[in-house]
């Protein structure tokens, strides 16, 4: 029994949680981007993906998602339409930002910028796999939010049959008019 006790006692110990406080913005970018999510628990139309604990949704409005944690509100925007056309995106860094990088891995694009707001608040627009987060947040909770914002994005998985059938039915809903 002491030796379980004891084994138990060493895990804790040298096991842990990491700080992101302390991680730069790419090192929180790449470590999400590496991830492999095997358990996705929000299931849209023709898509799906993981959202952390600590988050929730609020409203869902077709391929747009509002997600919330205690502070702050995250505006999600999927682009069905841009992963079925297969656009790439081409962002140019923006001078002024506080902070401005595009990305890619594998076959997937995307960028970060931060924007500094009024009263010490910034804008976090993150865009990855044909979708992007949107929110507002004091300095100390950048990494925080950002860590958030870019496993939700990583984690986004499609269905190409399912998107392939929404656009096909979209194009012949339209009428005619004279």
């Amino acid at each position: 029994m002491k030796k379980v006790l004891l084994i138990l006692l060493a895990m804790l110990f040298l096991t842990g949680c990491v700080d992101i406080k302390d991680k730069t913005y790419d090192d929180i970018v790449a470590g999400a981007l590496n991830g492999n999510f095997k358990y996705l628990n929000i299931y849209r139309e023709g898509y799906k993906y993981y959202l952390p604990k600590g988050l929730k949704i609020t409203e869902n409005i077709d391929s747009n998602d509002i997600i919330t944690d205690n502070n702050y509100k995250y505006y999600l925007y999927v682009d069905r339409i841009s992963y079925y056309n297969k656009i790439s995106n081409d962002y140019i860094k923006a001078e002024n930002a506080y902070y401005s990088k595009s990305y890619g891995y594998k076959d997937k694009t995307g960028y970060l910028e931060i924007n500094n707001l009024q009263n010490d608040k910034y804008l976090i627009e993150i865009m990855y796999n044909y979708a992007k987060i949107e929110v507002i947040v004091d300095k100390d909770d950048i990494n925080e939010s950002l860590s958030y914002a870019i496993t939700i994005l990583s984690s986004i998985k499609y269905n190409d049959n399912i998107i392939a059938n929404l656009i096909d039915n979209k194009k012949t809903e339209f009428k005619e008019e004279e």
